[in-house]
């Protein structure tokens, strides 16, 4: 005779709030039993959680059903196009939780989400789920990335896991990065924000080398724009070095038509002209780097258009309050005032 599972009749923690994000989803009855299932997973183990859905707009009836069914789902609809990496920092952005994951719905699945949940908060770390087997070619096709990403101060490795855990306290720094679309799906060089890696040995059928071309020609760009501080400090100094070869070069005319007798026909016109057109390359190169290095440097990011319509609102915070008995100082009645 089976002995019975202890963990089923453990009783769901109450001390943690859990958020899980996802921002790309196919509007399919796979996807809807996928996060039916996920939602009974967590259940088991967290009495508080919530799991964020953003998707097209063009989506949104698809999953109203699931909403109403699986309850403290929340909806987000965004335009059509809005990339995937602007998604992931809505959906951060909404998460209440005190652990929040970042996923791939096809990962979570494959992945063991509690033990992932368990081993984020323990380590109190950015947590990645990490693959040992990686095929060469997969590899090579990387490099470049890899490459760039660490001349960016990011951890880029594209053909890793989408799905990371982390703390909210870790997660509010990510939000308060430069770039948060970077930092949320490839977390930067800081000693404030620790990695871990979340080892598995589960693999995802749809990731191979090819998918998602757009999406990593994105992701070669936003690392290249990103870049452009550091490149515009490298022209910057190279125009610095090019004005001081161009005056220098004009030194040593003057120094010729001074010291020297004859000069041969056309000499002076044709150096002249080269050390001023030097002189004024590089005078203008360096007051353009230096002028677009100051508008980065005093440029907000703005995100009133990444703002997305919640479908569905939930009061998770209300209902913790109300679970726990706990009474809210706005709820408390005021006491009478003294005769």
């Amino acid at each position: 005779m089976r002995e019975p599972d202890a963990n089923q009749f453990k009783k769901p923690r109450e001390d943690v709030v859990v958020s899980v994000c996802f921002s790309e989803l196919a509007a399919m009855p796979a996807t809807f039993g996928a996060l039916r299932d996920l939602a009974g997973t967590l259940d088991s183990a967290y009495r508080f959680r919530e799991i964020i859905l953003v998707v097209d707009d063009t989506q949104r009836a698809a999953f109203l059903d699931l909403v109403r069914e699986v309850p403290n789902t929340r909806l987000f609809v965004v335009r059509r196009g809005t990339e995937y990496y602007d998604r992931r920092v809505i959906a951060a952005e909404e998460s209440i939780g005190d652990l929040v994951i970042l996923g791939h719905l096809e990962e979570i699945a494959a992945l063991d989400v509690l033990a992932f949940l368990d081993f984020a908060e323990a380590e109190n770390a950015v947590t990645m789920a990490f693959r040992p087997e990686r095929k060469p070619f997969k590899r090579l096709l990387a490099w470049p990335f890899i490459a760039l990403g660490k001349l960016a101060g990011f951890n880029v490795d594209p053909s890793e896991f989408q799905s990371i855990a982390v703390p909210r306290t870790l997660l509010n720094l990510l939000l308060a990065h430069d770039e948060p679309r970077l930092a949320l799906r490839f977390p930067p060089r800081d000693p404030r924000l620790p990695r871990e890696w979340f080892r598995t040995g589960a693999k995802v059928a749809s990731r191979t080398a090819f998918t998602g071309i757009g999406r990593r020609l994105a992701l070669l760009q936003t690392l290249l724009v990103y870049l452009t501080p550091t490149l515009l400090t490298v022209v910057a100094i190279s125009s610095a070095l090019l004005t001081l070869v161009g005056l220098a070069y004009a030194a040593w005319i003057v120094g010729a038509v001074l010291l020297v007798e004859h000069l041969a026909e056309g000499w002076l016109t044709t150096n002249a002209m080269l050390a001023v057109s030097a002189t004024f390359m590089g005078f203008s190169t360096l007051g353009l780097s230096l002028g677009l290095q100051h508008l980065l440097k005093q440029q907000r990011r703005l995100k009133g258009d990444l703002v997305p319509e919640e479908v569905n609102r939930i009061d998770l915070f209300q209902q913790v309050a109300f679970d726990l008995n706990v009474v809210l100082e706005s709820d408390t009645p005021a006491p009478p005032p003294e005769a």
